[in-house]
């Protein structure tokens, strides 16, 4: 069973950074050929579809990653549950950032309006998050 929580664990957050990197690098600038219209169109079409892949990541890694936690609660503390522990604020950062993103609330329209820096700021963080990640299955 710890096996396939890594799996899904990896594999959501392999499709949830890959889905915010495509929207950053890909999508975004490739709408600024399109009038402020038909980018609108655009972007609202695709991120009501992300949306249903962004919460999914999101359930998927908090199961997975309570799960995971639970299997190494036997590690002593030290560094490991520093690292631990950034990872997990970091994880949570860019899950409120997808969530504000992604959430069809009037009052976050604000947020949505920023859609470039926010998604800059989530894929950095996220990035961090899988060096950490990295740096802990080696320890």
């Amino acid at each position: 069973m710890a096996t396939f929580a890594q799996w899904v664990h990896v594999t959501a957050a392999v499709l949830g950074m890959g889905g915010i990197g495509f929207l950053l690098v890909i999508l975004i600038p490739a709408t600024r050929v399109l009038s402020p219209e038909q980018r609108e169109v655009l972007l609202k079409a695709v991120l009501a579809k992300f949306r249903w892949v962004s919460w999914a990541v999101i359930i998927l890694l908090l199961a997975s990653g309570l799960y995971n936690v639970r299997l190494a609660w036997e590690v002593p503390w030290g560094t490991y549950w520093k690292f631990l522990t950034i990872k997990i604020i970091l994880a949570l950062l860019v899950f409120a950032i997808s969530l504000c993103l992604t959430v069809p609330l009037k009052f976050l329209a604000w947020f949505r309006a920023r859609r470039d820096l926010w998604l800059s700021v989530a894929f950095g963080l996220g990035i961090a998050t899988l060096l950490i990640s990295a740096y802990l299955r080696r320890g």
